[in-house]
């Protein structure tokens, strides 16, 4: 078989570069998996009036696609952190810090436990429609939106948000909070280990903050 000068020239060429893939596909890989993802959304007016009264529970309660995109993004950030090869490179106290703070259920289960707090029942359902052939006398859509620190960003925020309807789907006002913090990026100014592990765990504070302000929002609505 007669194969060509030039083809085993080409051949010869691909071999650094078959060579290299591996390599770089690793470098890649650790400069993006290095950088947890930010969730970027649109500013929203958050002017929304409150309802002047609700009923009584129990109360069903709805998941927009929003809340659920941002708990799947925070299980991405907390799993990473958890288990990638490449958070082994941090020292342990700021990978701690970072799982420690990024708990996906933590905003839903604290909105949870803020409506029982106020309506005794929660049920979960998967859209309004489903919820208005319930027998619950209130419906409320949960909105959550989260942004966390990573290498690029440092200004952490939380908002939630819950609109009511009735059961026939008539709206009757939203309750929502909103914390954010702006700080000074994490890696520069050479920060020291405790500084740096001190603000991730602020993104924790917010949340928590999140959480507390829209319970004190619901303790001011009155019940019929």
């Amino acid at each position: 078989m007669c194969i060509s000068y030039n083809y085993l020239r080409a051949q010869r060429s691909k071999k650094p570069l078959n060579l290299l893939k591996p390599m770089l596909s690793a470098i890649l890989f650790l400069v993006i998996s290095g950088c947890a993802k930010t969730q970027h959304y649109e500013e929203t007016d958050h002017k929304s009036s409150p309802p002047t009264k609700l009923p009584h529970g129990p109360i069903a309660l709805i998941i927009s696609d929003s809340a659920t995109e941002t708990i799947r993004q925070l299980s991405t950030y907390n799993n990473h952190y958890k288990n990638s090869w490449t958070a082994r490179f941090y020292m342990d106290s700021i990978r701690q810090a970072y799982v420690e703070t990024s708990d996906p259920a933590l905003s839903l289960n604290g909105v949870t436990q803020a409506l029982k707090k106020r309506f005794g029942e929660v049920h979960n359902y998967q859209s309004i429609e489903q919820a208005s052939r319930s027998d619950s006398p209130l419906i409320a859509k949960l909105d959550i939106k989260t942004r966390l620190i990573n290498n690029r960003a440092s200004e952490p925020e939380s908002f939630l948000s819950l609109e009511f309807y009735t059961p026939g789907g008539h709206y009757l006002g939203t309750v929502d909070s909103n914390i954010k913090r702006s700080l000074t990026p994490l890696w520069t100014n050479n920060k020291r280990e405790q500084e740096i592990v001190a603000e991730i765990r602020q993104q924790r504070e917010i949340q928590q903050q999140a959480l507390e302000l829209l319970d004190q929002r619901l303790s001011k609505i009155p019940t019929e």
